[in-house]
């Protein structure tokens, strides 16, 4: 500055000089600041924009696009060997159910076995683990899957499942959670404690008479600790605040999940899912499952009420987000733009099926993705689209008279 300066104070001829070497300065700038910016807007754009939907009645194109399907040794050779001994805990109210859809159409697709309740259409339990009661079996039976409701246990997942399985699990931000839980079990189950709730501002009348309402065993609850209760907490947490005694045994938890994906991030927690499991993105398509939208009256005071009334809840959730975030900063430079590219897929993918199901010509179409940096070519046809929006409890009759052919009605 002080060298253009000189020039600029030195008279008409050095001033000419000072205006040349001002425009040669911009130049410069726009080529290595302007142009590469650009550059990098060109090239995220050339991997949104990647896919079309053409017509089965075209035999070629759909011969091509079917084979994409089931070539596991391209899949293999894009991603490496895809994880297949997988615990989901399934906890309520936390987008579980979109989850869980991702991982029954996996294994419906490859033929694999889970473990599958006996008394209910999609539960296990509420307030145990697995057991030989709550789960159907037989004794040559093996298991490779479980993604329905049931409490936590480590000896009793690995008693069931194989040595190699890999424990994932989900949380929610606790109020939003709680929130979900009220007017979701009042008004769509019509569960008896929550039903005797004021149906105007049912959540205030909870927080501030807890007692009056709240049921007595833990694990009758949907609104007090109960994403702690569904990790297998043990009892003597819920009735302490001491952090350290907290900390223990959340760390022990974080030893044994391998990942726990957090619902507010959750196509981050997808996306980094994937890549643990060495999946194909088209395995963790999904169309949004049991998202009902409430907009209760809510106050500072409720959430602070809400605070004690599920501290661990609380520990348990700010615990694991660290925990995810901690995961995702370890991910590559590309980790973010796999995360844009995703939600634009997916929801185009959610669009093609929705039409699909609405209007019947369009039946016999396929959606197409090329192959690109996140996935080789992927190809939706109504028969996937259908396993997709499949809800939850016929899609476990579906994999239950399968695998038990006899329990068919």
């Amino acid at each position: 500055m002080a060298f253009y300066y000189r020039l600029f104070i030195s008279g008409p001829r050095f001033r000419r000089c000072w205006i040349f070497l001002i425009i040669v300065t911009a130049v410069v700038l726009l080529l290595f600041i302007v142009v590469p910016w650009t550059n990098k807007c060109q090239n995220t754009q050339t991997i949104i924009r990647d896919w079309s939907i053409f017509s089965i009645d075209n035999s070629t194109e759909y011969q091509q696009a079917h084979s994409v399907l089931s070539d596991s040794s391209f899949r293999r050779q894009f991603r490496g060997e895809e994880i297949r001994h997988l615990a989901f805990l399934k906890v309520h109210k936390a987008a579980s159910s979109t989850v869980t859809s991702i991982i029954q159409r996996f294994g419906w697709e490859r033929n694999l076995n889970f473990l599958l309740p006996a008394r209910s259409p999609n539960l296990i339990s509420q307030n145990e683990s697995i057991n030989v009661n709550n789960i159907i079996s037989d004794k040559d039976a093996t298991f490779d899957l479980l993604c329905n409701h049931v409490i936590y246990d480590k000896e009793q997942f690995t008693k069931y499942l194989p040595k190699d399985t890999v424990f994932i699990g989900i949380v929610r931000e606790p109020f939003d959670q709680f929130v979900s839980s009220v007017y979701y079990y009042k008004y769509r189950w019509s569960v008896p404690y929550l039903a005797r709730l004021p149906s105007i501002n049912p959540v205030k009348y909870l927080l501030e008479s807890p007692n009056q309402y709240e049921p007595k065993k833990r694990h009758d609850s949907y609104t007090r600790n109960r994403m702690s209760v569904d990790f297998g907490l043990p009892e003597e947490l819920l009735h302490t605040t001491d952090k350290r005694k907290i900390l223990l045994y959340l760390q022990e938890l974080n030893s044994e999940f391998k990942l726990v994906l957090i619902k507010e991030y959750f196509d981050e927690s997808i996306i980094l899912l994937r890549r643990m499991l060495n999946w194909n993105l088209r395995d963790v398509l999904y169309v949004s499952k049991n998202s009902l939208k409430y907009v209760p009256k809510i106050n500072v005071r409720d959430r602070h009420r809400h605070k004690q009334h599920s501290f661990l809840d609380y520990c348990l959730y700010n615990f694991f987000l660290r925990v995810f975030w901690r995961k995702v900063r370890q991910q590559g430079e590309d980790f973010h733009m796999e995360v844009a590219y995703f939600r634009q897929l997916r929801s185009a993918v959610e669009d093609f099926c929705n039409e699909e199901k609405r209007n019947p010509a369009f039946k016999r179409r396929v959606f197409e993705a090329e192959a690109n940096e996140f996935h080789p070519d992927i190809a939706i046809n109504k028969d996937l689209c259908e396993l997709m929006t499949l809800n939850e409890v016929d899609f476990t009759n579906k994999l239950k008279w399968r695998q038990f052919p006899n329990l068919r009605p």
